[in-house]
């Protein structure tokens, strides 16, 4: 009874960190969170944080994999109902739909936090990989990634599949790029003359689905070799 209860305990302590963690590295920036402000916040001491996970590293592994499990899975299912009214109406699923889906956790207005900490995770992935985040990645991400494409592809059947996984591909990267820019430095509004702001997230939001619904949806041509 006793293991049990410390085995419980030990699983509080750890998601507490975890929990917490989440909270500052969305305000804060994966590398802007001190071991001593995470102990403070999560209600721990120092040594919970290294006997649980060994590090700071290991914590932003641990928020990457439940925030990829949760958000992913939302979308998921959120794709499957698009799927599943394009159906039942004998239609092609709408690229718009599915982008629409595919974007809304790193934009929407009510999950702005939680989107910018996920792509700024993905792009410290593909910055400096490790076997916990190709693992996260495997798991989280790569059966996501080929139910989009194939509902992309669904919809746009012009387009041969294997060009539609680069087209995902540089979706993914489109949105991880715009949307982890936390530079204090305005340089669109800099380069526009003040025409547009890249602290607007609505006008990003905009500018990024429209770009990118243009590029799934674009008239595929070989081109020629160099």
């Amino acid at each position: 009874m006793s293991a049990r209860r410390n085995t419980s305990n030990e699983g509080a302590t750890k998601q507490k960190i975890i929990d917490a963690a989440l909270v500052l590295f969305a305000e804060y920036g994966i590398d802007g969170v001190p071991v001593r402000a995470l102990t403070s916040h999560a209600g721990v001491n120092v040594a919970a944080i290294h006997y649980h996970f060994g590090g700071m590293e290991a914590v932003a592994e641990a928020v990457f994999s439940e925030l990829s499990a949760r958000i992913n899975k939302t979308r998921t299912s959120k794709l499957e109902d698009i799927l599943a009214r394009a159906k039942a109406k004998r239609k092609k699923p709408d690229v718009a739909d599915i982008v629409l889906v595919f974007v809304e956790p790193y934009l929407d207005e009510n999950a702005t936090t939680e989107g910018q900490l996920l792509a700024q995770l993905i792009l410290k992935h593909r910055l400096s990989p490790s076997p916990m985040t190709e693992q996260v990645i495997k798991q989280h991400f790569d059966p996501m990634a080929k139910q989009f494409v194939a509902a992309l592809h669904a919809a746009v059947p012009s387009v041969p599949l294997s060009q539609m996984y680069w087209r995902y591909m540089l979706l993914v990267s489109a949105v991880v790029l715009s949307v982890s820019n936390r530079s204090a430095s305005n340089r669109l509004e800099r380069l526009s003359g003040g025409e547009a702001d890249g602290s607007d997230l609505n006008a990003l939001r905009n500018a990024l689905i429209e770009f990118v619904i243009g590029g799934i949806r674009a008239p595929h041509h070989a081109v020629p070799a160099p």
